[in-house]
């Protein structure tokens, strides 16, 4: 016998059953888990239908707050696809900014500073260190498919008004993991926004040790 009597309603947030979109520019923390695709960094990534780029397909829960257990979508495009003048992605450019940004954002680290430290921080063993990753960011909204979906705006990093550092659904803030690879100097910090998608049904990326992203 199956008894879901016990179970809890449907939930939207705070008890809410309000499905809308978030409003345009909500400030919100945010835990991160990559859907692994099966191509490149331990098969975490998924490659594009369109061209041969490959990306991280990342779904973001809202941890705290009014609007918390929301989730919206969001893909990192970390290889492939237009090249700029150095011969470098175009796109991959632009999600390696991003990350960056996550990570500041996750570990109240200054964008500027480039300390021993904090470039530590900075410093990944593969795309798999991102799953649980909790971080600050205003969103946007976005029409797909005459639909109005929510999606990533901009990270909210130390030094921006609305920084505070953000809480995981434990109330708990996260403190840096000790990174076995040596800090390197990375892009410049500006946090940029990265596509919003529609998503299917959510799944655990495993963590890899092997295969240091390019940008580390």
């Amino acid at each position: 016998m199956l008894n879901f009597n016990e179970a809890d309603e449907q939930y939207a947030g705070s008890g809410s059953t309000d499905f809308s979109p978030m409003p345009e520019g909500t400030v919100v923390d945010v835990l991160l888990t990559i859907r692994p695709g099966g191509s490149g960094d331990g098969g975490l990534l998924k490659q594009s239908q369109r061209s041969d780029a490959q990306y991280l397909d990342c779904e973001l829960t809202v941890t705290n707050g009014e609007f918390a257990r929301r989730k919206f979508w969001t893909n990192l495009t970390v290889m492939g696809g237009s090249l700029d003048d150095n011969g470098k992605s175009k796109a991959g450019n632009i999600s390696m900014r991003t990350i960056r940004a996550m990570l500041e954002s996750c570990y109240n680290i200054e964008p500027r500073d480039m300390s021993e430290e904090a470039k530590a921080v900075r410093v990944l063993s593969s795309y798999g260190d991102l799953n649980n990753l909790i971080f600050k960011t205003s969103v946007g909204t976005e029409e797909y498919n005459e639909k109005v979906n929510n999606k990533l705006d901009r990270i909210i990093v130390p030094g921006m008004p609305e920084y505070k550092q953000p809480l995981g659904p434990d109330g708990l803030i996260r403190s840096p993991k000790p990174s076995s690879a040596p800090a390197q100097a990375t892009v410049a910090a500006t946090p940029v926004a990265a596509t919003g998608t529609v998503a299917e049904a959510p799944s655990q990326a495993p963590a890899n040790s092997s295969g240091k992203p390019s940008w580390a």
